[in-house]
């Protein structure tokens, strides 16, 4: 099973999958994980630059120190994620899922996230579920789960209407991209960072070739 979705999504420079450290708003639960956070981030940096088995061994440490911390579970789940390529041990990304699964357990219990937001939780694992997979059910289940937690997000929306479009429903897609296009422009009326010309550009093309009109999310 290939990463298509994040490819394809890489490629067009949406950013809608995401490709850095864990971040996003504190999820506001309970106190803070007792995690070094420095740590974390470290481990992830060095997972980034190639170096995902020490970036793993590194985050197990981590996790032996603060068991549970779902900061350290995502990023381990990810670095996972991030070893895993075309042809490559699908072990790898069955551990990722199960450290997504984990986070997300974790901070829905009421244990605090610092670096990210359970909406990007809910998101991150959708992308490893889609490995996993043939078909995009709890791709799209994540994805839902994602978009009613932070509904005003575009990116969110955005990933699930790409998703839609690979999944052969096309009127879902062009729902979710035209709304998409709305919500950037509702941040750009509030003087909120918008979309680029190019991601834009990429969005309506999109519309069209799914039989949409793109100007009627404007």
């Amino acid at each position: 099973m290939r990463r298509a979705l994040p490819v394809l999504l890489a490629a067009l420079a949406l950013g809608a999958c995401g490709d850095g450290a864990p971040e996003g708003p504190v999820t506001p639960a309970g106190p803070p994980t007792p995690v070094d956070l420095g740590a974390v981030q470290a481990s992830f940096d060095e997972c980034l630059a190639g170096g995902v088995t020490e970036g793993v061994a590194r985050l197990d440490s981590v996790l032996a120190a603060s068991p549970g911390a779902p900061d350290a579970l995502v990023a381990r789940g990810l670095c996972r994620w991030a070893g895993w390529d075309d042809g490559g041990d699908l072990e790898q990304v069955r551990a990722a899922y199960t450290d997504l699964t984990a986070a997300i357990e974790a901070v829905e219990a009421g244990t605090a996230a610092r670096g990210t937001s359970l909406a990007d939780l809910y998101s991150h694992r959708a992308f490893v579920a889609q490995a996993l997979d043939e078909g995009w059910v709890r791709t799209l289940e994540d994805l839902d789960r994602a978009v009613s937690l932070a509904p005003q997000e575009p990116r969110h929306v955005l990933d699930r209407g790409v998703v839609h479009s690979y999944a052969g429903d096309s009127a879902a897609a062009r729902r979710d991209l035209r709304r998409y296009l709305a919500l950037a422009d509702s941040a750009e009326a509030r003087d909120e960072d918008p979309p680029s010309d190019a991601q834009r550009s990429v969005v309506e093309s999109l519309l069209d070739d799914l039989g949409g009109e793109p100007e009627a999310a404007r």
